[in-house]
Protein backbone atom coordinates (compact mmCIF):
# COMPACT_ATOMS: atom_id res chain seq x y z
CA UNK A 1 0.00 0.00 0.00
CA UNK A 2 1.27 3.52 -0.74
CA UNK A 3 2.63 6.16 1.59
CA UNK A 4 2.94 9.91 1.12
CA UNK A 5 5.46 12.10 2.93
CA UNK A 6 4.58 15.43 4.52
CA UNK A 7 7.54 17.16 6.16
CA UNK A 8 8.98 13.94 7.50
CA UNK A 9 5.69 12.30 8.47
CA UNK A 10 4.89 9.08 6.61
CA UNK A 11 1.16 8.99 5.77
CA UNK A 12 -0.42 5.63 5.05
CA UNK A 13 -3.36 5.32 2.68
CA UNK A 14 -5.16 2.73 0.56
CA UNK A 15 -7.10 2.90 -2.70
CA UNK A 16 -9.89 0.45 -3.43
CA UNK A 17 -11.61 0.50 -6.82
CA UNK A 18 -10.21 1.49 -10.18
CA UNK A 19 -12.92 3.72 -11.62
CA UNK A 20 -15.16 6.59 -10.73
CA UNK A 21 -14.86 9.76 -8.71
CA UNK A 22 -12.41 9.54 -5.79
CA UNK A 23 -14.04 9.43 -2.34
CA UNK A 24 -11.95 9.81 0.81
CA UNK A 25 -13.16 8.05 3.94
CA UNK A 26 -11.62 9.77 6.97
CA UNK A 27 -11.91 7.91 10.27
CA UNK A 28 -12.69 9.16 13.77
CA UNK A 29 -10.70 9.09 16.99
CA UNK A 30 -11.43 5.42 17.61
CA UNK A 31 -10.77 4.29 14.04
CA UNK A 32 -8.27 3.96 11.23
CA UNK A 33 -8.42 2.50 7.70
CA UNK A 34 -9.79 -0.81 9.03
CA UNK A 35 -12.90 0.86 10.44
CA UNK A 36 -14.42 1.23 6.96
CA UNK A 37 -14.63 -2.51 6.19
CA UNK A 38 -18.42 -2.25 5.81
CA UNK A 39 -18.15 0.64 3.33
CA UNK A 40 -15.26 -0.34 1.03
CA UNK A 41 -16.93 -3.31 -0.74
CA UNK A 42 -20.02 -1.19 -1.39
CA UNK A 43 -18.45 2.04 -2.63
CA UNK A 44 -15.45 0.60 -4.48
CA UNK A 45 -17.80 -0.78 -7.13
CA UNK A 46 -18.48 2.68 -8.54
CA UNK A 47 -15.94 4.97 -6.88
CA UNK A 48 -12.28 5.06 -6.02
CA UNK A 49 -12.51 4.60 -2.26
CA UNK A 50 -9.47 6.14 -0.56
CA UNK A 51 -8.79 5.31 3.08
CA UNK A 52 -6.28 7.18 5.21
CA UNK A 53 -4.64 6.62 8.57
CA UNK A 54 -4.52 10.11 10.05
CA UNK A 55 -1.10 10.98 11.45
CA UNK A 56 -0.53 9.17 14.73
CA UNK A 57 -3.04 6.44 13.88
CA UNK A 58 -2.10 2.84 13.00
CA UNK A 59 0.46 2.93 10.15
CA UNK A 60 0.88 6.74 10.03
CA UNK A 61 3.30 6.93 12.94
CA UNK A 62 4.92 10.25 13.77
CA UNK A 63 6.48 12.01 16.77
CA UNK A 64 3.90 12.81 19.51
CA UNK A 65 4.41 16.56 19.14
CA UNK A 66 3.30 16.31 15.50
CA UNK A 67 0.10 14.35 16.20
CA UNK A 68 -2.19 17.36 15.92
CA UNK A 69 -5.36 18.11 13.89
CA UNK A 70 -3.84 21.33 12.54
CA UNK A 71 -1.88 19.17 10.09
CA UNK A 72 -4.73 16.93 8.90
CA UNK A 73 -6.01 19.03 5.98
CA UNK A 74 -2.52 19.54 4.58
CA UNK A 75 -1.86 15.80 4.91
CA UNK A 76 -4.88 15.11 2.73
CA UNK A 77 -3.70 17.65 0.15
CA UNK A 78 -0.33 15.88 0.06
CA UNK A 79 -2.04 12.53 -0.59
CA UNK A 80 -4.24 14.05 -3.29
CA UNK A 81 -1.19 15.55 -4.98
CA UNK A 82 0.66 12.24 -4.77
CA UNK A 83 -2.24 10.59 -6.61
CA UNK A 84 -2.74 13.43 -9.09
CA UNK A 85 -6.24 14.19 -7.81
CA UNK A 86 -7.57 17.68 -8.39
CA UNK A 87 -10.84 17.01 -6.58
CA UNK A 88 -12.50 14.37 -4.40
CA UNK A 89 -15.57 13.78 -2.26
CA UNK A 90 -15.15 13.30 1.48
CA UNK A 91 -16.91 11.14 4.04
CA UNK A 92 -15.72 12.04 7.54
CA UNK A 93 -16.47 10.44 10.88
CA UNK A 94 -16.08 12.45 14.09
CA UNK A 95 -12.40 13.53 14.28
CA UNK A 96 -12.21 13.12 10.49
CA UNK A 97 -14.04 16.43 10.10
CA UNK A 98 -10.89 18.16 11.34
CA UNK A 99 -9.43 17.04 8.02
CA UNK A 100 -12.44 17.25 5.69
CA UNK A 101 -14.17 20.44 6.79
CA UNK A 102 -10.93 22.37 7.18
CA UNK A 103 -9.90 21.25 3.69
CA UNK A 104 -13.27 22.32 2.28
CA UNK A 105 -12.83 25.77 3.85
CA UNK A 106 -9.18 26.21 2.89
CA UNK A 107 -9.31 24.60 -0.58
CA UNK A 108 -12.97 24.38 -1.67
CA UNK A 109 -12.00 23.72 -5.28
CA UNK A 110 -10.62 20.35 -4.18
CA UNK A 111 -13.78 19.14 -2.40
CA UNK A 112 -16.72 18.13 -4.58
CA UNK A 113 -18.95 17.37 -1.58
CA UNK A 114 -18.63 16.62 2.11
CA UNK A 115 -20.56 14.18 4.31
CA UNK A 116 -19.82 14.44 8.04
CA UNK A 117 -21.19 12.04 10.63
CA UNK A 118 -21.01 12.09 14.42
CA UNK A 119 -18.92 15.23 14.72
CA UNK A 120 -19.18 18.70 16.27
CA UNK A 121 -16.54 19.64 13.67
CA UNK A 122 -13.97 22.44 14.18
CA UNK A 123 -16.64 25.06 13.41
CA UNK A 124 -16.48 27.24 16.49
CA UNK A 125 -19.34 28.14 18.78
CA UNK A 126 -19.60 28.08 22.56
CA UNK A 127 -22.08 25.23 22.25
CA UNK A 128 -19.76 23.17 20.07
CA UNK A 129 -16.79 23.77 22.33
CA UNK A 130 -18.79 22.71 25.39
CA UNK A 131 -19.51 19.42 23.62
CA UNK A 132 -15.84 19.03 22.75
CA UNK A 133 -14.75 19.66 26.32
CA UNK A 134 -17.17 16.99 27.53
CA UNK A 135 -16.22 14.37 24.94
CA UNK A 136 -12.54 15.22 25.38
CA UNK A 137 -12.78 14.08 29.00
CA UNK A 138 -13.89 10.66 27.76
CA UNK A 139 -11.11 10.51 25.16
CA UNK A 140 -8.48 11.29 27.77
CA UNK A 141 -9.90 8.95 30.42
CA UNK A 142 -8.67 5.97 28.42
CA UNK A 143 -12.21 4.57 28.26
CA UNK A 144 -13.01 5.63 24.70
CA UNK A 145 -12.70 2.57 22.47
CA UNK A 146 -11.71 0.38 25.42
CA UNK A 147 -12.50 -3.29 25.84
CA UNK A 148 -14.87 -2.91 28.78
CA UNK A 149 -18.46 -1.69 28.96
CA UNK A 150 -17.42 1.59 27.31
CA UNK A 151 -16.05 -0.13 24.19
CA UNK A 152 -18.91 1.37 22.20
CA UNK A 153 -19.15 4.72 23.95
CA UNK A 154 -21.88 6.81 22.39
CA UNK A 155 -23.41 3.85 20.59
CA UNK A 156 -27.00 2.64 20.73
CA UNK A 157 -26.90 0.55 23.92
CA UNK A 158 -29.38 -1.97 22.50
CA UNK A 159 -27.00 -2.48 19.58
CA UNK A 160 -24.10 -3.21 21.94
CA UNK A 161 -26.17 -5.78 23.83
CA UNK A 162 -27.20 -7.46 20.58
CA UNK A 163 -23.76 -7.26 18.92
CA UNK A 164 -20.99 -7.59 21.53
CA UNK A 165 -18.78 -9.05 18.81
CA UNK A 166 -18.96 -5.87 16.72
CA UNK A 167 -18.27 -3.69 19.77
CA UNK A 168 -15.26 -5.85 20.57
CA UNK A 169 -14.00 -5.60 16.98
CA UNK A 170 -14.25 -1.82 17.20
CA UNK A 171 -12.20 -1.78 20.39
CA UNK A 172 -9.53 -3.98 18.81
CA UNK A 173 -9.26 -1.70 15.77
CA UNK A 174 -8.84 1.29 18.08
CA UNK A 175 -5.99 -0.41 19.97
CA UNK A 176 -3.87 -0.37 16.78
CA UNK A 177 -3.57 3.42 17.09
CA UNK A 178 -1.00 5.47 18.92
CA UNK A 179 -1.99 7.82 21.74
CA UNK A 180 -4.10 10.82 20.82
CA UNK A 181 -4.65 13.89 22.98
CA UNK A 182 -8.20 15.01 22.22
CA UNK A 183 -7.52 18.40 23.79
CA UNK A 184 -5.72 19.35 20.56
CA UNK A 185 -9.13 19.37 18.85
CA UNK A 186 -9.92 22.57 20.78
CA UNK A 187 -6.77 24.53 19.92
CA UNK A 188 -7.20 28.03 18.57
CA UNK A 189 -5.15 26.94 15.56
CA UNK A 190 -7.95 24.72 14.27
CA UNK A 191 -11.04 26.80 14.99
CA UNK A 192 -13.22 27.76 12.04
CA UNK A 193 -15.06 31.04 12.63
CA UNK A 194 -18.08 32.47 10.76
CA UNK A 195 -15.81 34.64 8.60
CA UNK A 196 -13.99 31.50 7.44
CA UNK A 197 -17.24 30.32 5.87
CA UNK A 198 -17.84 33.40 3.76
CA UNK A 199 -18.76 32.28 0.24
CA UNK A 200 -18.75 28.62 1.35
CA UNK A 201 -20.61 26.60 -1.30
CA UNK A 202 -19.35 23.02 -0.88
CA UNK A 203 -22.39 20.68 -0.72
CA UNK A 204 -22.37 19.45 2.87
CA UNK A 205 -24.41 17.19 5.11
CA UNK A 206 -23.95 16.99 8.88
CA UNK A 207 -25.38 13.71 10.17
CA UNK A 208 -25.79 12.26 13.63
CA UNK A 209 -27.28 9.33 15.48
CA UNK A 210 -30.43 9.49 17.59
CA UNK A 211 -28.62 7.53 20.34
CA UNK A 212 -25.36 9.49 20.41
CA UNK A 213 -24.64 10.12 24.09
CA UNK A 214 -20.94 10.68 23.39
CA UNK A 215 -21.87 14.05 21.85
CA UNK A 216 -25.65 14.43 22.02
CA UNK A 217 -28.49 13.22 19.81
CA UNK A 218 -29.18 16.79 18.69
CA UNK A 219 -25.66 18.17 18.28
CA UNK A 220 -25.56 17.72 14.51
CA UNK A 221 -28.49 20.12 14.12
CA UNK A 222 -26.55 22.88 15.82
CA UNK A 223 -23.37 22.10 13.91
CA UNK A 224 -25.23 22.37 10.61
CA UNK A 225 -26.24 25.95 11.45
CA UNK A 226 -22.54 26.88 11.54
CA UNK A 227 -21.85 25.61 7.99
CA UNK A 228 -23.65 27.64 5.30
CA UNK A 229 -26.07 25.56 3.25
CA UNK A 230 -25.45 22.37 5.20
CA UNK A 231 -28.20 19.78 5.32
CA UNK A 232 -28.79 17.29 8.12
CA UNK A 233 -29.60 13.62 8.47
CA UNK A 234 -30.43 11.59 11.57
CA UNK A 235 -29.72 7.86 11.81
CA UNK A 236 -32.63 6.69 13.99
CA UNK A 237 -31.11 3.44 15.25
CA UNK A 238 -27.47 4.51 15.61
CA UNK A 239 -25.39 6.40 18.10
CA UNK A 240 -22.03 8.04 17.50
CA UNK A 241 -20.78 5.58 14.86
CA UNK A 242 -23.55 5.08 12.32
CA UNK A 243 -21.10 3.72 9.74
CA UNK A 244 -20.39 0.85 12.17
CA UNK A 245 -23.81 0.45 13.79
CA UNK A 246 -26.12 0.96 10.77
CA UNK A 247 -23.87 0.26 7.77
CA UNK A 248 -26.60 -0.48 5.24
CA UNK A 249 -28.47 2.74 5.99
CA UNK A 250 -25.24 4.70 6.19
CA UNK A 251 -24.08 3.41 2.81
CA UNK A 252 -27.45 4.12 1.22
CA UNK A 253 -27.63 7.69 2.52
CA UNK A 254 -24.04 8.51 1.56
CA UNK A 255 -24.48 6.91 -1.86
CA UNK A 256 -27.55 9.05 -2.58
CA UNK A 257 -25.59 12.14 -1.55
CA UNK A 258 -22.68 11.23 -3.81
CA UNK A 259 -24.98 10.39 -6.70
CA UNK A 260 -26.47 13.87 -6.45
CA UNK A 261 -23.18 15.70 -6.43
CA UNK A 262 -20.66 13.60 -8.37
CA UNK A 263 -20.83 11.43 -11.44
CA UNK A 264 -20.09 7.77 -10.78
CA UNK A 265 -18.82 5.56 -13.59
CA UNK A 266 -20.85 2.41 -13.95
Amino acid sequence: MPYAMNEGVKLYYEIHGEKGHPVFFIHGGGGNTLAWFQQVPFFSRNYRAILVDLRGFKHSACPPEKVHPQFFADDIRVIMDAEGLTQAAFVCQSLGAWAGLRLAVQSPERVSCLFISGSPTPAYSETNWAILRSSGDIFNSGKFGGTGRDSGIGWNRDFIKAHPDIAFLYSQIKLLNGPFDARTMQDDSIKLYPQDFENYTVPTIIAGGAHDDFLSPESHFHTATLVPGAGTYTFPDAGHSAYFESPEEFNSVVNAFLTKHVKAQK
